[in-house]
């Protein structure tokens, strides 16, 4: 995820299936009432639901198929410990994967062009990781580079989030998040990417120098997060609608930042 661009050489992206609008309307997420300018009713006293872990669990086991290429068992089951993390506290989110597309996760081996496996050519050298669809594939498929998920611990969290974005909402959700951030971020592009550095935040909350001197638009969001901004309030209540809306006293305003 160091391309100067994206994670892309030129700026291409993919093929996504969104969510089917009646799932959207049978797993209604509240977070996106934030981005219509309605209310989003908190719960002060709100706990994850005790049932997410093992769903998010079942879901992996159902819909996701991942491929070693020679990784070891414990980056398999590392993978899988982030998804869940990443999923278990919306139960509707969980619904709205149940219900798209599949995902094949591909444990990129170190020195290897992710086109030998199948992605496309585009994908910059540089890239640590890449989601990917196209309607003519059975499955969507995420690939992570092994030799980058110790020293990236964000990387499973922003790739997921790329294929949250790309399969857990509908055409309508999609164009409302570019509505709201295309005035800042001028290129969809750019917005799935600001999308998915917002999401990586919620999961890892410290930010290393390195990150906030990423080229491109990885360092440009991450130096621009804040705890008072919509969109931290919309993905927050994404993944964790029992939690207090962000920036609400709660004295997290800047980055954790570590030299």
């Amino acid at each position: 995820m160091t391309s100067p661009t994206y994670e892309t050489l030129d700026g291409s992206t993919p093929e996504i299936t969104p969510l089917a609008a009646e799932h959207g309307k049978r797993l209604p997420l509240s977070a996106f009432t934030l981005l219509t300018g309605g209310d989003v009713f908190e719960s002060r006293q709100g706990k994850p639901p005790p049932e997410g872990p093992a769903r998010a669990r079942a879901y992996v086991k159902a819909k996701v198929t991942m491929v070693a290429h020679g990784a070891p068992p414990e980056q398999l089951q590392r993978v899988e410990g982030d998804i869940v993390r990443q999923l278990s506290g919306n139960l509707q989110l969980i619904g709205r994967l149940e219900a798209s597309r599949p995902v094949a996760i591909d444990l990129i081996p170190p020195g290897q062009p992710m086109a030998r496996y199948g992605y496309p050519r585009s994908v910059s050298p540089q890239a640590a990781g890449l989601f990917w669809d196209h309607p003519d594939w059975e499955r969507a498929r995420i690939a992570l580079r092994q030799d980058k998920l110790a020293p990236e611990p964000h990387l499973v969290f922003h790739e997921m989030a790329h294929a949250i974005q790309g399969l857990a909402f509908t055409q309508e959700e999609n164009e409302l998040v570019y509505r709201t951030m295309l005035r800042t971020y001028r290129s969809r592009a750019m917005v799935d990417e600001v999308f998915a550095l917002y999401s990586e935040r919620e999961f890892i909350p410290t930010v290393t120098g390195h990150d906030l001197r990423a080229p491109g638009v990885y360092g440009m969001a991450r130096q621009r997060w804040n705890e008072e901004h919509v969109f931290t309030r919309f993905v927050r209540n994404l993944y964790f609608p029992y939690k207090p809306l962000a920036g609400q006293g709660s004295g997290n305003r800047a980055s954790s930042f570590e030299g």
